[in-house]
């Protein structure tokens, strides 16, 4: 009886192995990092910086959509492991059946876990023949959404639109563009 016992006990445990590692590896995505470190700096401050120069990761996830980001300058803190500080950084989005979304900015944190990004300072989106200047752009990886905000300026070939939040599905490419507050409202500008 208690060789049945740990048969079942045995059979179980293994079924639940099977299955957190097949959740694990189909419903996660898949990443790929490659870093180039030229020139690493050690500061002997309280938080105990790393400093890179040219430096690139790049995150795909199962069904091909690929995320490559690359700065000329990050910083690490030892304090958060997985938060880079990124200077001169550019972001680009690729995905399937279709072009691909460029992101320019000065400053960036990157999360090395997740892939999420907060994009500011002079934040530019090309698509196409579409363009979005902003000082703020937050990128989910996962979720394959951006968040677009502040000082606002989309421009496509005859068109200028200006607004405080855009939201923007990666995958569908259906937005929305809002204003924070009720009374104002988007402002669009035909061009000649």
């Amino acid at each position: 009886m208690q060789k049945k016992t740990l048969l079942q006990i045995f059979l179980f445990l293994l079924i639940v192995i099977i299955t957190i590692t097949f959740f694990k590896f189909y419903y996660n995505p898949v990443s790929l990092i490659s870093e180039t470190n030229l020139k690493i700096e050690n500061n002997d401050d309280k938080n105990k910086n790393n400093l890179m120069e040219n430096i690139n990761y790049v995150a795909a996830d199962k069904i091909g959509n690929e995320y490559n980001i690359r700065s000329d300058f990050a910083e690490f803190n030892s304090d958060q492991p997985e938060l880079i500080l990124m200077q001169k950084v550019k972001g680009v989005i690729e995905l399937n059946n279709s072009s691909p979304i460029t992101i320019f900015s000065e400053n960036a944190i990157y999360n090395k876990v997740n892939h999420d990004t907060n994009f500011f300072n002079n934040v530019v989106v090309e698509y196409e023949d579409h363009q979005i200047l902003s000082n703020n752009l937050d990128l989910f990886f996962e979720s394959n959404l951006a968040s677009i905000s502040k000082n606002i300026i989309y421009k496509s070939l005859n068109t200028e639109l200006r607004a405080d939040k855009i939201e923007i599905d990666l995958i569908t490419k259906n937005s929305k563009i809002f204003m924070n507050e009720n009374t104002k409202k988007v402002k669009v500008i035909t061009l000649n």
